[in-house]
């Protein structure tokens, strides 16, 4: 393609291990002008690490639009721009898309420089056959955002991949033992790291396994199993009548009956609390 304009390139660098990095990613930031970051700090220690020494711009998920600009200025001059996050591909749960989209409306080329990736490599080591799978990403902070995000993968028999931060692991895992039921996971932490840590388990012995664990810390990529598909056992009606004799018969108090009904059947976790409440009222 003859043009004017310089090229975009996106550069997929590594997730932890800087070996991982390619003779063609190392070759593109040798030769383009500039280099646009999500994180110019860890991009610079790459860039040293390499033997680099690049004009470096931020390009986050907070100025990605308003960057365009000054890249595509770059770009229409003639000069090429790497763009990478602060690990794996951009555009993959980091910024980049935005950037993508304006910049081929402008008609100037766009070009991937594949390398590493968190998902294909959590894939590839956790034992799940991955004709297809759905890419999750990250999963909503707020935690009524997140039951609801669940309950609407909850019907999807294809394998899962999320990204989870450490902070939040423990209460995305409960979610998911809640609204999808018990079903085989992978956790990949810290992944081509000194301390990468692989566990191959059910949902709740992952929570079991984790739980006195402290400040857990790193990276992670959980590959959680489909829905086997068909029609659970329990149905609405069916879960109502065994709240009304557990909680008629005052064996366990209404959160303890949603959990355990939840965690037993799959059902969300919400929907049995308000038919719990209900049930409690007419009892």
């Amino acid at each position: 393609m003859n043009s004017p304009h310089g090229s975009l390139f996106i550069v997929a660098t590594p997730i932890g291990n800087l070996k991982d990095i390619t003779y063609r990613a190392v070759e593109c930031l040798k030769d383009v002008t500039l280099v646009a970051a999500e994180d110019t700090r860890r991009t610079r220690k790459l860039l040293s690490h390499l033997g680099l020494q690049k004009k470096i711009i931020s390009c986050n998920e907070h100025n990605e639009l308003e960057k365009a600009v000054q890249i595509l200025g770059y770009l229409e001059q003639g000069s090429s721009c790497a763009l990478v996050s602060d690990a794996g591909t951009p555009g993959l749960s980091d910024p980049g898309a935005r950037l993508v989209e304006r910049v081929r409306k402008r008609g100037v080329e766009v070009i991937p420089i594949p390398g590493p990736s968190a998902i294909t490599a959590a894939l590839s080591v956790s034992g799940f056959v991955a004709r297809t799978f759905y890419f999750a990403g990250f999963l909503p902070p707020k935690p009524g955002q997140r039951r609801r995000y669940l309950q609407g993968l909850s019907s999807m028999e294809t394998i899962m991949v999320f990204f989870e931060a450490p902070h939040r692991l423990m209460k995305s895992l409960n979610d998911m033992f809640s609204i999808l039921g018990d079903r085989k996971v992978f956790l990949a932490r810290e992944m081509t790291k000194c301390h990468e840590t692989y566990i191959s388990s059910s949902i709740s012995g992952l929570i079991n396994g984790l739980e006195g664990e402290e400040g857990i810390k790193g990276e992670i990529t959980l590959v959680v199993e489909g829905s086997p598909g068909g029609h659970h056992p329990f149905d609405q009606a069916l879960a109502k009548k065994v709240l009304d004799c557990l909680l008629g018969r005052r064996y366990v108090s209404v959160k303890e009956a949603v959990t355990m009904l939840s965690g037993l059947t799959g059902l969300n976790r919400s929907s049995l609390y308000e038919m719990a409440l209900e049930a409690k009222k007419d009892l």
